[in-house]
């Protein structure tokens, strides 16, 4: 209980001051590398107050040259993001909903940091979105996408959507599979706050998308979730660590 009053005091204001205070700086310096910081430091600390351990496995050669680079975590939590983004120190980027926008100062801050609002019900405007990806990523962008669109429900790996792929595919983007495990029994879906434990993330070998042709669009995908599935199953796997 007192990890959540500690959780609802604290995101909201923080997330407030952050943005506000980022945006001006990130307009009088010219980048949005503080925004990424502020961000950061607002996620690292809300794991802190919620208990969440999290152990990073295989990340070295992501961390050496995340350029070009299309992260593609199982998703099954709401703390699977801010795990990812906070804990990394790459300036990650990612294609969100558009209903984000309507959060004040939020969405401006994330226009700013390079993230790519869709609207996945207007063909066209998500064509739009994935052309943006592609040339952000070609410029050296990191992005994090979930192959599955939403969170597993019942902690399956879900179907891969075709999305993720053809951005990776055009972009020649490398693709680093990543298998989080543990998440999901700190804060399962429809849970109001979140369990103490441990999550651990894999980051698991980088796959070329250049060695696949538009053709090849389904082998890439099922190389990818072959990958995660094989290591969730894996005896490095902490479902359930407290």
């Amino acid at each position: 209980m007192l990890r959540l009053l500690g959780l609802l005091l604290f995101l909201p204001a923080y997330l407030f001051a952050a943005c506000g205070f980022g945006l001006v700086l990130a307009r009088l310096q010219g980048s949005a590398g503080v925004l990424y910081r502020l961000g950061r430091f607002g996620c690292r600390v809300g794991l802190w107050i919620a208990g969440t351990r999290v152990e990073f496995v295989g990340q070295e050669e992501l961390l050496r040259d995340p350029r070009n680079v299309v992260l593609m975590p199982n998703h099954v939590s709401n703390l699977d993001a801010a795990i990812l983004f906070g804990l990394l120190p790459i300036d990650l980027k990612a294609v969100y909903k558009r209903e984000i926008d309507q959060v004040p100062l939020f969405g401006r801050v994330l226009h700013r940091a390079g993230f790519i609002p869709v609207n996945r019900k207007d063909r066209g405007q998500a064509r739009q979105a994935m052309a943006r990806a592609i040339a952000s990523l070609r410029a050296g962008s990191t992005f994090m996408i979930f192959p599955e669109g939403t969170r597993s429900r019942d902690g399956g790996l879900g179907e891969f959507k075709r999305g993720a792929f053809v951005v990776a595919l055009e972009a020649e983007s490398r693709i680093f599979p990543v298998a989080l495990t543990g998440a999901r029994e700190r804060l399962p879906p429809g849970a109001l706050s979140v369990r103490p434990g441990t999550v651990t993330v894999r980051v698991l070998d980088p796959i070329d998308a250049r060695a696949y042709s538009n053709e090849g669009r389904e082998r890439l995908r099922d190389e990818v979730r072959g990958r995660i599935e094989a290591a969730l199953r894996g005896p490095l796997s902490v479902e359930g660590a407290a």
